[in-house]
């Protein structure tokens, strides 16, 4: 005789199993998410490295084209017009052609007043609105104006005084700026500023002098106190003291804002104006993601303290004359980076890795 058959019903998961299943997730979770997140700010500074890459190698189209690196123009004509209505604009309008932006290039008039002015009166034509990619490095998500003509890209304007770094060098100030920037101002009573530069006179070496390094967009935050991490979005009032190393403390000890209350927020509004508010300057004055202060002189011709700084970890992209790119980072030594600031300062550095 068969004996009946027993059904046997599928045990389910206890609850104990099933909080171990989920404590494993959790865990694996927690494992692989910094994995995901380093892997992808990985590619955003590969990113960031190639949009440096192509800026050098624009500057370099323009130099063979030109025989110099472009100059630039600030405060122009229009001023005493009782406006800033004038045609000041910045290295990046210059080069569009060099980056396959010919068709912005093709509507411009150097010019038209207000062509290159996203500023004060607001009148930024409409070809030099975009945020385009590569004035922007993608790590960076601070943004001014809703975005519109932002960039993260400088040059380098040297430091404020002369080597020796540490002692009373002689200024290196307007028409005299020891870094890349070439700017001249067209007020009608002042046709000055620095004298294009070659590249025969990069006499420290096309290797061993900075080009262009990156900064994060400025965002009013108050009050910041000692805060490392917000200071790389502020920027503080002016400083200045006699020798570069002296005036680099004196911005460290600043704890004045720059416009209290936030109304002249521009650092990166806008990579068509060459004014360093807007951020078309960087100084080698302050380390790698110290403090940025206003300036050591005068803000109309381009006397800047705005520190290379980034978002991120550990340190800032550069590139060089030579058109090489490299990672400096935050420990690099004081005298080595003022040394890489200057083209013709005739000091005996290291590396700078």
């Amino acid at each position: 005789m068969s004996c009946p058959s027993r059904r046997v019903t599928p045990r389910g998961f206890t609850l104990v199993e099933l909080l171990v299943v989920i404590a494993i997730i959790g865990t694996l979770v927690g494992l692989l998410l910094p994995a995901v997140q380093a892997a992808r700010e990985a590619g955003r500074r590969s990113q960031c490295i190639n949009n440096l890459k192509q800026i050098s190698l624009a500057n370099h189209g323009y130099h063979d084209a030109n025989q110099s690196f472009p100059q630039t123009v600030t405060w122009g004509p229009g001023w005493n017009d009782g406006g800033y209505d004038c045609y000041y604009f910045s290295d990046k309008v210059l080069l569009l052609p060099f980056l396959e932006q010919s068709g912005i290039t093709r509507n411009l008039n150097p010019k038209d007043g207000g062509a290159y002015h996203p500023g004060w009166s607001g009148g930024n034509s409409l070809g030099l609105s975009g945020r385009l990619p590569v004035f922007n490095c993608p790590s960076n998500n601070n943004t001014l104006n809703g975005g519109t003509a932002n960039h993260t890209y400088a040059r380098n304007a040297g430091t404020p005084y002369n080597p020796p770094h540490t002692g009373a060098g002689s200024r290196a100030g307007w028409r005299n700026h020891n870094g890349m920037s070439a700017t001249k101002r067209l007020f009608d009573w002042d046709q000055g500023g620095t004298p294009s530069i070659r590249m025969g006179d990069v006499s420290d070496g096309t290797t061993k002098t900075a080009f262009y390094s990156e900064f994060v967009i400025e965002q009013w935050n108050g009050n910041v106190g000692n805060d490392p991490k917000l200071w790389k979005s502020q920027v503080f009032s002016w400083a200045d003291a006699a020798g570069t190393a002296a005036t680099r403390q004196a911005c460290i000890n600043q704890t004045g804002l720059n416009d209290a209350g936030g109304g002249r927020v521009m650092r990166g509004s806008s990579w068509s104006w060459n004014n360093f508010m807007c951020g078309s300057d960087y100084s080698h004055c302050m380390m790698p993601n110290e403090k940025s202060c206003h300036a050591f002189g005068d803000d109309w011709v381009n006397e800047t303290l705005l520190a290379a700084n980034s978002q991120h970890a550990g340190g800032v992209v550069v590139t060089m004359v030579d058109g090489s790119v490299q990672f400096v980072t935050d420990s690099i030594q004081n005298d080595v980076w003022w040394a890489y600031g200057t083209r013709k300062g005739g000091e005996s550095s290291a590396s700078i890795d």
